[in-house]
């Protein structure tokens, strides 16, 4: 057996360690982590994730002759679900309160992305 201290001092490190474990896994994500229940990780967020995959199907639509309507009616609700800024975990993650769309804090729908174009 041990004094008091080592056993204070292994528990601490223990719960540091579990802290670590979970922090990494709210931001980063893992495998297991399924989108359609906890939505987009902080990481793919950050990183541009959906939008850089929107773009991507969207530029490729348009050369290819279809219009920005078509290319955009081409993309998945889901995908461009999980774009929407609602859904960015750093705006409240999973502490959100008050009404966004079902008056819950939880985002259900997209309602679509603005395309802005000048006179030209």
């Amino acid at each position: 057996m041990g004094n008091i201290e080592t056993v204070l001092s292994s528990s601490i490190a223990a719960v540091f360690w579990a802290a670590f474990v979970v922090a990494g896994t709210m931001w980063y994500g893992c495998a297991a982590t399924p989108i359609e229940l906890f939505g987009p990780t902080r990481y793919q967020w950050d990183q541009g994730y959906f939008q850089e995959e929107i773009t991507k199907r969207v530029d490729g639509q348009l050369a290819e002759g279809k219009s920005l309507s078509e290319a955009w009616s081409q993309i998945p609700e889901k995908l461009a679900f999980y774009d929407y800024i609602g859904n960015n975990p750093a705006k409240g993650g999973l502490f959100r309160t008050g009404a966004m769309n079902s008056g819950d804090g939880i985002a259900v729908g997209w309602l679509g992305h603005a395309v802005f174009q000048d006179s030209n």
